[in-house]
């Protein structure tokens, strides 16, 4: 009786306690992390794509959730930089264009997120 008490405390424990959170990156350690990277792309939005990483620049290849099957990869290409807990890119028309700063967080290795709860990309490493 006592063994079944303590596995259903210790259930109730594990499954009240709180997720284990991404771990946030200062924007500087991201463009690190990043450097020379290839990835793969998935954005809240359902866009996919794949891109690479240079220590200052970033080029993407990418489809829009409502292009159709048939319709052309858009491409564009970014410069970064760092601030505080974000990384700053400079799109020309990726994500509606120009300047947008954004908070990253490593998810498991290799695996991060750029952005917001609300307005976000996945990046995984190739």
């Amino acid at each position: 009786m006592k063994s079944s008490i303590a596995a259903a405390a210790a259930l109730i424990a594990l499954l009240s306690a709180p997720a284990l959170a991404d771990r946030t990156l200062s924007g500087a350690e991201a463009q690190r992390l990043l450097a020379g990277k290839r990835f793969n792309l998935q954005c809240i939005d359902g866009t996919r794509g794949t891109g690479s990483f240079s220590g200052r620049s970033v080029t993407v290849s990418y489809k829009r959730p409502a292009a159709g099957e048939d319709a052309m990869e858009s491409m564009d290409k970014a410069t970064v930089s760092a601030r505080g807990n974000e990384i700053c890119l400079n799109w020309k028309e990726f994500n509606g264009g120009g300047d947008g700063c954004y908070p990253v967080a490593e998810k498991s290795a290799g695996k991060y997120r750029l952005g917001s709860s609300s307005r976000w990309c996945d990046i995984s490493a190739r």
